[in-house]
This record gives C-alpha cells, sequence and structure tokens, in this order.
C-alpha cells in the first residue's frame, strides 16, 4: 500500500500529509460508490478532496492503487475491532467460545456500517484488481476467514471444518451486503441489524 507524503523532523508535514491521504480516500470511495469505479478519474478525485489531481498521484500511483489502499483500509479497522475484542476484559468477552465468537462478529458489523461508502467499492471492485493489488488483499481475507472458522469450530466442535468455513463464508456475504444497498437506519442500528442475522448463523 503506497505511503503518504514524507515528513519534516517536527513531524507537520507528515501529519499534514496523512490528513490529506484520508481525505482523497474518503472523496475517492464516496465517488466511487456513486458513480463507479470506471466512471471516476483521478482529477475528479482530486477536486472532491480539494487537492489537484497530480497531488492524487503523490500519494497513490493509480486508481488502483487507491481501491486497495481503500479497502486495505477498512480490513485494517476489522482487524483492530477483532483485537480489541480479542484483548478485552474477560468478564465482557472472554468467558465462553460462543461470546468472544459474538463480540467479533459484532466489531465486523460496526466497522462495516460505519463504511458503508468503501463497502461499496469492496462489494463491486476487489474481484476486478489487477494481481499485483489484489493479492495481498486476497491474503488478509483469508486469514481473516480463518480465524472466524476456528472461533466457529471452537463453538460448533461437531461441525466437519468444510461446514464451518462455508457457514463462515456466508456470514460474510451478509454483513458485506451493506455495500450493495441503501438504508435509513443508523450506522449502530445497522450494525446491530446485520450482526444479530449474522449471530444467527454462527452461534447456537
Amino acid at each position: 500500500m503506497p505511503l503518504g507524503a514524507g515528513g519534516r523532523a517536527d513531524g507537520r508535514r507528515t501529519d499534514r500529509g496523512q490528513a490529506r491521504r484520508e481525505a482523497i480516500l474518503q472523496a475517492a470511495g464516496k465517488l466511487f460508490a456513486e458513480r463507479g469505479y470506471a466512471a471516476v478519474g483521478m482529477n475528479d478525485i482530486g477536486a472532491a478532496a480539494g487537492v489537484t489531481g497530480p497531488a492524487v498521484y503523490r500519494h497513490f500511483d493509480s486508481k488502483s492503487a487507491l481501491v486497495t489502499a481503500a479497502i486495505e483500509q477498512i480490513i485494517t479497522l476489522i482487524e483492530q475491532a477483532a483485537e480489541a475484542v480479542s484483548s478485552g476484559p474477560p468478564a465482557q468477552y472472554q468467558t465462553t467460545p460462543s461470546q468472544m465468537l459474538a463480540g467479533h462478529i459484532q466489531a465486523y458489523a460496526a466497522v462495516v456500517a460505519g463504511q458503508r461508502s468503501i463497502m461499496a467499492v469492496f462489494v463491486r471492485e476487489v474481484h476486478h484488481l489487477p494481481p499485483e493489488y489484489g493479492g495481498k488483499l486476497r491474503e488478509r481475507q483469508r486469514a481473516l476467514v480463518a480465524t472466524w472458522t476456528d472461533m466457529t469450530k471452537a463453538v460448533h466442535p461437531d461441525w466437519p471444518d468444510e461446514h464451518a468455513r462455508v457457514s463462515v463464508h456466508a456470514c460474510f456475504g451478509l454483513l458485506n451486503t451493506v455495500g450493495t444497498f441503501t438504508s435509513r437506519l443508523s450506522d449502530d442500528e445497522l450494525a446491530q441489524v446485520l450482526g444479530d442475522l449474522a449471530a444467527s448463523a454462527l452461534l447456537p
């Protein structure tokens, strides 16, 4: 994933560059979701982010790199939320395998509900990225599926491995549908609905 602009010793330029990079990502996600990947140019993204088209290239060398960074941002947020669940107070999450899995489901649902425009890009574009960009994303996705499959097996030790893996994939599909429709629910309400649906499939 391309890095942001370099910084001065006092860090001010790095902070400014990082803020601009985030603004570009958010603008790109919104435009891609509204218009579709093919209809959006780098100049469009720059204008929406308040910078020139060439300035976008200082942070991302192509639209594919930009889409990849946006999707990686979602995966990173999910990983961070999962880490918070796994390392959280035992009384909150770690008393049983079912409660641990429930915590991960709700954490995932909260992230995707709060990042709807980027999820729309994820759903539409992840399978169309060039191999040099898509390969790393698929590796991170496989790792996430493996973690959830292990948790699901801990909840359902009688399930065959493939049963558990397919069930996890199905739940990710359900949760990721947030990128395929428009809802008037608040982020918290949408996360609760999707989380409850996924939990009903994976939890006893």
